[in-house]
């Protein structure tokens, strides 16, 4: 697609990234995980997603450093956000697991405890020193313009330039996104690994009851 500018996101950026974070995380479906694990409704998921990227805590999937946005004619019509991997000093998944503590009321949080053992069946380790790409998401009527994956590209090199001996970049994705997965083997992704919880109840809390791990090499 011609006439695209991509930047940083800002602050300014903050309500798409929230759709971003959502749309991903729903994977097609009806499921917002924040909604469903958390005990919340949309609604209130959206204001505390919000009150984290404000926080502007830099290294995790929560940062609107991690983001970057497309435009076209000046309005934001995509979005995408990858990491490097532990370069604040911390696993990103304890700054998120942070910022989960310090925004969410405690029942909230006292729920999702509840609900590990069965989540975990899913978890996958990020890699130190990696590029991790999160979530994406591009406005309805721009899709099949390969939006994403210039924007992949895009964010892939301005990572490596802060860090150039960076070898590989991952993705995780719910194994029901189709479109996902074929789009980031089409950026030369590969699965490398998959995980299926024996649990038929993590349905319930998530988009699909498996997961893929894809990896591109630099």
């Amino acid at each position: 697609m011609d006439d695209l500018n991509f930047r940083e996101a800002t602050t300014f950026d903050v309500c798409f990234l929230v759709d971003t974070i959502i749309e991903a995380e729903k994977s097609g479906t009806d499921k917002l995980s924040y909604s469903t694990i958390f005990g919340l409704t949309e609604k209130e998921s959206r204001r505390y997603l919000k009150e984290m990227l404000l926080e502007e805590i830099n290294g995790c999937e929560l940062s609107i450093s991690s983001f970057m946005v497309a435009e076209k004619d000046g309005q934001a019509i995509a979005a995408i956000s990858a990491w490097i991997e532990g370069i604040e000093g911390i696993p990103s998944a304890v700054l998120k697991g942070n910022l989960l503590n310090f925004t969410l009321p405690k029942v909230c949080v006292e729920r999702a405890l509840k609900l590990n053992p069965i989540l975990q069946e899913l978890h996958i380790d990020y890699i130190p020193g990696t590029i991790q790409k999160g979530a994406g998401y591009v406005l309805s009527r721009f899709r099949g313009n390969n939006v994403l994956g210039l924007m992949t590209n895009e964010i892939i090199s301005r990572l490596i330039k802060i860090n150039p001996g960076i070898k590989s970049i991952y993705t995780q994705i719910y194994g029901n996104n189709f479109r996902a997965i074929n789009a980031n083997s089409k950026v030369g992704f590969e699965i490398v690994l998959t995980k299926k919880s024996k649990t038929s109840e993590i349905e319930l809390y998530l988009p699909s009851n498996h997961k893929v791990l894809m990896k591109k090499d630099l």
